[in-house]
């Protein structure tokens, strides 16, 4: 293999083959097409190799595994059958690795996110670290997508469709014990003895079966699968509304797989991946993620942060509430809500109350922790309080006329030179998005 090879085979006196991924000039390993070639290279080597007891896929970057694959990838798609077969050409590949004769495990440190946990869910067996910086999960749905390299189709297999399906749909990532506990890997160990761990493991002639939870094996039979399927689709068009294709298609892939069998469902995936890849929600979703990635890069300003100690709301609705919430009870700073009369306030009062009463009730928090929270948030009909606010967000109703008088009201009552307006989406305490503009009247920065 050339030294700018990303896998690099080194095989042990143990006769166990060690595969150590290290895209070079990278600081995170992600995955391309280009790194076909490398991958079949190594497993040609190690069919041929009759002495190997094992494989252990490693990184040799300091906290990662693998970061997902190569967006840019999708990008260069000029059409739905282009992404559909880059879908295929990775389940091919992972298909390949499964299929090696002796033990495969993947020696999980650092984010196993995306391509990287299909990689790993294509090995035997995984084994993790115990450090905070390991997290694995399928994040795809984020970027309007689903998994195409097989991920919908092993995952339910491994942990079973109900946790298969929260995690899919909704792109959580488990740090190491929540993955243990899913069955998503076999072991946690300490970063120091993971490469000796993932080696022992592999020399083992006969890896046990792990056997599902209860839960799973009844929701995996036909009338519990059906019943599942069925409020998992009535529970994720109350959200998305039909807005977002790539939830209906997780779905529906998934469901095939486990009806029809694995090679049905592999077809569904690779299929549906090239169709969304294709959606205006994915194309717009992975231009948000790399404005993001852009602005991560920005170094920013030399100058000191100013303080934040307090923040105030423009309106008590929907989204003033959600904001008060996310800001009171999330972030501990006192909030100060503006609304036309108290109907607005008490609105966005009893929206914290109720988040704040469901977490005592599941026992998350105490009823005077609730209190405490929920006294960080008060309101008024006018702008007293706000003289001494460091950051007053703006929440009415799209009124452009109302907006603006809002804005130079409380313009006048604050003391500070700069205004921030932040514009969020709902739930608030998802994202929220933006721009910068100038106004003639001051130093102001405003994001929409």
């Amino acid at each position: 293999m050339t030294t700018t090879s990303a896998f690099m085979l080194n095989v042990r006196l143990d006769n166990v083959a060690v595969v150590a991924i290290d895209v070079p000039g990278e600081k995170v390993n992600t995955l391309k097409a280009e790194f076909a070639a490398q991958v079949r290279a190594i497993l040609k080597q190690i069919r041929e190799n009759k002495a190997l007891q094992g494989v252990v896929f490693i990184s040799a970057k300091a906290d990662n595994f693998i970061a997902g694959a190569d967006i840019n990838m999708i990008g260069h798609c000029q059409n739905a059958q282009e992404a559909e077969t880059l879908a295929r050409q990775g389940q091919q590949l992972m298909a390949e690795i499964q299929a090696l004769p002796v033990p495969v495990i993947a020696a999980i440190h650092g984010a196993c996110l995306g391509g990287g946990l299909e990689m790993a869910l294509a090995c035997h067996r995984r084994i993790c670290t115990d450090d905070v910086k390991t997290v694995l999960g399928l994040p795809e749905v984020q970027l309007g997508l689903l998994p195409g390299s097989g991920g919908t189709q092993r995952l339910p297999r491994l942990v079973g469709v109900s946790t298969a399906l929260d995690m899919i749909l909704t792109g959580k990532q488990l740090r190491a014990r929540q993955a243990l506990k899913a069955g998503l890997v076999d072991d946690v160990v300490p970063q120091t003895i993971l490469l000796e761990a993932a080696v022992e493991l592999a020399k083992k002639e006969r890896l046990a079966q792990r056997t599902l939870p209860v839960r799973e094996r009844i929701l995996a039979g036909p009338l519990g699968r059906a019943l599942l399927f069925r409020l998992v689709r009535k529970k994720t068009a109350q959200k998305t509304q039909g807005n977002y294709p790539a939830t209906e298609r997780i779905i529906d892939v998934i469901e095939t797989g486990l009806a029809q069998g694995s090679s049905s469902g592999y077809d569904a995936e690779a299929r549906a991946f090239g169709e969304l890849a294709m959606t205006p929600q994915s194309q717009a979703l992975r231009a948000i993620f790399f404005a993001s990635t852009e602005v991560k890069k920005d170094p920013g300003s030399d100058a000191p942060p100013g303080p934040l100690n307090s923040v105030g709301i423009l309106g008590g609705g929907l989204m003033g509430g959600g904001i008060a919430w996310v800001t009171a009870c999330k972030g501990g700073l006192p909030v100060r809500i503006k609304d036309i009369n108290t109907q607005g306030i008490n609105h966005a009062l009893k929206y914290s109350w109720d988040l704040l009463e469901t977490k005592v009730r599941r026992r998350h928090i105490k009823a005077s922790e609730r209190d405490k929270q929920l006294a960080l948030i008060s309101g008024s009909t006018d702008y007293r309080g706000f003289s001494h606010r460091d950051l007053v967000i703006e929440a009415v109703f799209e009124d452009l006329p109302l907006k603006q008088q809002m804005v130079a009201e409380v313009g006048a009552k604050l003391r500070c030179s700069h205004h921030f307006c932040l514009q969020y989406f709902f739930p608030a305490d998802w994202r929220y998005c933006g721009e910068c503009g100038q106004t003639g009247t001051g130093d102001w920065i405003a994001l929409f």
